[in-house]
C-alpha cells in the first residue's frame, strides 16, 4: 500500500518538479543570454526538452512493465 501512495506521489510531484526546475533553467538561461556567456548548444531548447521527455516516456514504460505483473508477465500482455 506504501509502495503504490509512493508511486502515485512521485507522479504526481513529477511534472511539477520539472516545470520549477525548467523555469530556473530558463532564468539562468536568459541571464547568460544576456552576457553573451551561453553556449551554442542551448540555442534549441525545444529539442532538448523533446529527447528528455521521449527518455522519460521510455523509462515509465519500462517501470510500468516490471512493476504491473499481472500473473503473465508484465503490463503489455493480453
Amino acid at each position: 500500500m506504501l509502495r503504490v501512495i509512493l508511486l502515485v506521489v512521485v507522479l504526481v510531484m513529477a511534472p511539477t518538479v520539472a516545470f520549477f526546475l525548467w523555469a530556473w533553467g530558463v532564468k539562468i538561461k536568459e541571464e547568460r543570454k544576456l552576457s553573451g556567456t551561453l553556449p551554442e548548444w542551448q540555442d534549441l531548447p525545444l529539442t532538448w526538452l523533446g529527447i528528455a521527455g521521449l527518455i522519460c516516456t521510455i523509462i515509465g514504460f519500462i517501470v510500468m512493465f516490471f512493476t504491473q505483473n499481472q500473473g503473465y508477465g508484465g503490463l503489455f500482455a493480453p
